[in-house]
């Protein structure tokens, strides 16, 4: 019986692909890590990826009409929390050549993001990235369930339009306050702008946040170089930065709560983390920059600089990150890569850190590599800023808090 099931579903899967395009893939990266120090004493035994809990396996499936106008995604993610869904999944329908309506969840949508990532980005990754190397100057049309809107009136143009949708109906201001809309045009042999409006709202009273504007210009008309530049203002009302501001120095990072006392060592660290948190979520301008040249064949360097101001003193100094890394191919199969990473808060609430990675990287085959690192950080403060490399935590002053993973990487 379980024979004739399965030549059935071949015989299915068959006549389907006869009339279809049906893809699959996968990629997996994993970092176990077996040792690793706070800066005082040895921590063992963990089991991350560079954003955090790991996937231990994906299966990426699409499916594609023979006429190109219908197609869909599944993507599906196993951890210890078991099977679920991830990324990009749901039905895509084609009406018209240059217009593509997509329903499901969605991940860079359309492909506005703007994506530079090298050494530690790809490794664990360190609290002295501020501004994320994926997005670093133009940030993805949001990860979200919804519509979406894909229009293409020339191959060097397309505008895409991301409106969630809520699993029930909403408030008009509340249901469409998350739509995102953005823009590219490629200039041939020069580089590609782009330009878009993310929306964030909330209100509570006078206190409103509405959104954020972006630009951003690819540079890929230079041989060997990759750079990406650009700008995002939030739009938001002065009673919202009070708010922000007040949140930083109440306890419970409310409003309203009791004020903290920032002579006591436990609250100075709670003003230390609520200030972290208005930081990366509140900021008024961000501007960065992000560059890539092979030097040669088997030698590339890479770097990146991002600054954050904020508004009504979050504080009014800009917080600043820096990065430079580079990769060397000592043969076809055996590679170095390193980085040093430094975040320069001028706020007296954040304390400045640094961080390095020197990593060896050996290829098993087209579908896999197999890494060892060493990786740290110094300066983290009283534990202000989470995320610290994900798997050790940082202890009070310039300690050097540092792992040793092993990186996996599977795909095919």
């Amino acid at each position: 019986m379980k024979k004739l099931i399965g030549a059935l579903a071949l015989a299915a899967m068959v006549a389907t692909s006869a009339f279809a395009e049906i893809s699959f893939g996968g990629w997996v990266r994993t970092l176990p890590t077996f040792v690793g120090s706070n800066g005082e004493d040895i921590k063992t035994s963990a089991l991350s990826a560079s954003w955090g809990s790991p996937f231990w396996s994906r299966l990426d499936a699409s499916w594609t009409s023979d006429d190109g106008k219908v197609g869909m995604v599944t993507k599906l993610a196993t951890s210890a929390g078991g099977v679920a869904t991830h990324d990009d999944v749901g039905i895509w329908l084609k009406p018209i050549d240059m217009i593509k309506i997509s329903i499901g969840n969605h991940d860079n949508f359309g492909g506005f993001r703007s994506d530079l990532g090298f050494g530690s980005w790809n490794w664990l990754r360190p609290s002295t990235i501020l501004v994320q190397d994926e997005g670093i100057t133009f940030d993805a049309l949001p990860g979200k369930q919804g519509v979406g809107l894909l229009i293409t009136p020339m191959d060097a143009f397309k505008i895409g339009v991301l409106l969630p949708l809520e699993d029930k109906l909403q408030r008009g201001d509340t249901g469409f306050g998350g739509t995102a809309v953005a823009a590219a045009y490629t200039i041939d042999g020069i580089g590609t702008i782009k330009a878009g409006f993310f929306g964030e709202y909330n209100s509570a009273g006078d206190a409103s946040k509405y959104g954020k504007i972006e630009g951003a210009f690819d540079l890929t008309g230079i041989d060997k170089l990759t750079a990406t530049f650009g700008v995002a203002y939030t739009l938001a009302s002065s009673d919202y930065w009070k708010g922000c501001l007040a949140n930083v120095n109440k306890k419970g990072n409310k409003a309203d709560g009791d004020p903290l006392d920032a002579t006591k060592a436990d609250e100075l660290a709670q003003i230390k983390a609520n200030t972290w948190s208005s930081i990366t979520s509140n900021y008024l301008l961000k501007a960065a920059l992000a560059a890539s040249y092979g030097i040669t064949e088997a030698f590339k360097v890479s770097g990146n600089f991002a600054m954050l101001m904020f508004n009504d003193d979050v504080s009014k100094d800009p917080a600043m990150q820096f990065g430079v890394g580079a990769d060397y191919a000592i043969s076809d199969v055996l590679s170095v890569t390193g980085d040093v990473r430094m975040l320069l808060p001028l706020s007296s609430n954040i304390d400045s850190s640094l961080s390095f990675l020197v990593g060896l990287v050996g290829t098993v085959n087209s579908n896999a590599s197999l890494g060892i690192g060493f990786q740290g950080v110094v300066g983290l403060g009283d534990k202000a800023m989470p995320g610290d490399l994900k798997v050790i935590s940082a202890t009070e002053g310039n300690k050097l808090a540092w792992a040793v993973p092993i990186k996996a990487e599977v795909s095919f």
